[in-house]
C-alpha cells in the first residue's frame, strides 16, 4: 500500500509539473549588472535538514559579499528550526500542505516584492514550481532541471557524479554578481548559548567534561540506513579496549531511545544523553573529537564544526556522488546493497582508527584551547 502510495504521489507531482510547463512561462529579461547588492531575495528550501545546512555557504557568502541585501526562506515544518539562530537569514517562511494556508503564505510573500527567488534544489520540485510562479518575485533563479520554465535566470547545473551537492547551489549566485569558485564555501550552524550549557551541564555532572568524546549517531532517515544493534555495539566495545581514555556519546532520534538503550547496556564507556532539541545535538556533535554517523544531517552538522567523520553510506547508483562532509576530514565507508548493516565493523573500525591516526593532534589542540577557555 505504502509503495502504492508513493507510485501515486510521484506521478501526481510528474503531471502537475507537466501542466505548469505548458501554462506557465518565465522569461524576463535580467540587466547584465544585476546583482545582490541591496536586493530582497527569497529562497526556497522545503525539503529536509540536510539539504538546508548544504545551502548555507551560498546565505553566507552573500552576506560577506552584500551585507546590505535581504535573505528570506521557505522552509517546511520538518526542517525550519536549523536556521533558527542563523544571522543571515531575515525571515522563514514556513510551508505546508494546507491549501489555505499555502494561500496565506503566498499572499504574504508576494507583499514582499521580492527582487530575487531562488529555488535551491537540484531536482524539480511541484512545490518549489508553485511558489517560484506564485511568489511575486522580479526574477525567478533556478538550476537547469525539469521545471525551468518557471525561471528567467537558468543556471546550468554540475555533474551530480563529479561535484559536491554544496558546489551544485553555490552555482546559483552567478547571477547575483558572486563567482563561488572564488568563495570560501563553507557549511554553518549556529548554536544557541543554552544549548552548549545543557551539554556542559551534562558532561560535568557525569564527570566526563574533560574526556575524549567519540559520538555516534545511530538515526538516519530510513531502517535500510541503520547499521544494526550487534555492530554499534561490538565497534563501542573495540573502542573501548583500544582507546581506554575515550567516552562514546550515543545519540538518536526520539524514536530510536529504545535502541539507544539496547547498544549501550552494560558497556561502561558509553552515554547516552537525555532526548532533546536539534540545537543541542548539534552542540553535543560540535564536542567530539571524531563522529560515527550513516548518511545523515550529522554529516553536515560535523562539516560545519570541522569535527573528523567516518560516514556509512549506501550508494546503489555510482553516478550519483555521496554528500561527504564538504571541507572537513572524513572517512566514508561505502555498501552498494541497499542495506548499511552489510558493512562489516572491520570496515568500521579501521575507518575509524585511519581517521583518528590523522587527525588526533589537531583535535588534543582544540580541546586543549577549548579548556583554557
Amino acid at each position: 500500500m505504502k509503495g502504492a502510495l508513493k507510485t501515486l504521489e510521484r506521478g501526481f507531482r510528474n503531471l502537475l509539473l507537466e501542466v505548469l510547463r505548458i501554462v506557465a512561462r518565465r522569461r524576463r529579461s535580467v540587466p547584465h549588472d544585476a546583482s545582490a547588492a541591496g536586493a530582497k531575495i527569497l529562497f526556497i528550501r522545503q525539503d529536509r535538514i540536510g539539504d538546508v545546512l548544504v545551502s548555507t555557504p551560498v546565505f553566507s557568502a552573500l552576506k560577506d559579499r552584500f551585507p546590505d541585501c535581504t535573505l528570506d526562506i521557505v522552509l517546511s515544518p520538518g526542517n525550519h528550526f536549523v536556521l533558527a539562530n542563523s544571522p543571515h537569514i531575515r525571515k522563514r517562511w514556513i510551508y505546508t500542505k494546507s491549501p489555505l494556508e499555502s494561500l496565506r503564505l503566498l499572499r504574504n510573500i508576494r507583499a514582499e516584492r521580492y527582487d530575487f527567488v531562488i529555488d535551491l534544489m537540484d531536482n524539480p520540485s511541484a512545490t518549489s514550481t508553485v511558489i517560484l510562479l506564485l511568489a511575486g518575485g522580479k526574477w525567478n533563479v533556478g538550476l537547469a532541471k525539469e521545471n525551468s520554465y518557471a525561471c528567467d535566470i537558468v543556471v546550468p547545473l554540475k555533474s551530480r557524479r563529479d561535484s559536491h551537492i554544496v558546489e551544485r547551489i553555490a552555482e546559483l549566485m552567478r547571477p547575483l554578481g558572486i563567482d563561488p569558485s572564488k568563495e570560501h564555501l563553507a557549511v554553518r550552524y549556529f548554536i544557541d548559548k543554552e544549548s552548549n550549557d545543557e551539554v556542559s551541564r551534562f558532561l560535568e555532572a557525569t564527570g566526563k567534561d574533560r574526556s575524549t568524546l567519540v559520538g555516534i549517531n545511530i538515526s538516519a532517515g530510513s531502517d535500510t540506513r541503520f547499521w544494526g544493534i550487534r555492530n554499534y555495539r561490538g565497534l563501542i566495545e573495540r573502542i573501548a579496549a583500544g582507546y581506554p581514555d575515550m567516552t562514546v556519546v550515543l545519540l538518536g532520534k526520539p524514536q530510536d531511545r529504545s535502541r539507544l538503550a539496547d547498544i549501550a547496556a552494560g558497556i561502561g564507556n558509553a552515554l547516552v544523553p537525555p532526548e532533546t532539541s536539534f540545537d543541542v545535538f548539534a552542540a553535543w556533535i560540535s564536542r567530539f573529537a571524531l563522529l560515527v554517523t550513516p548518511d545523515t544531517s550529522a554529516v553536515h552538522l560535523a562539516a560545519a564544526f570541522g569535527i573528523p567523520a567516518v560516514v556509512l553510506y549506501v550508494q546503489s547508483n555510482p553516478d550519483l556522488r555521496i554528500w561527504e562532509p564538504y571541507g572537513s576530514p572524513h572517512e566514508a565507508v561505502i555498501t552498494t546493497v541497499d542495506d548499511l548493516s552489510t558493512i562489516p565493523i572491520e570496515e568500521v573500525l579501521a575507518a575509524f582508527e585511519r581517521l583518528w591516526m590523522r587527525t588526533r593532534k589537531n583535535v588534543l589542540t582544540r580541546d586543549t584551547a577549548r579548556d583554557r577557555r
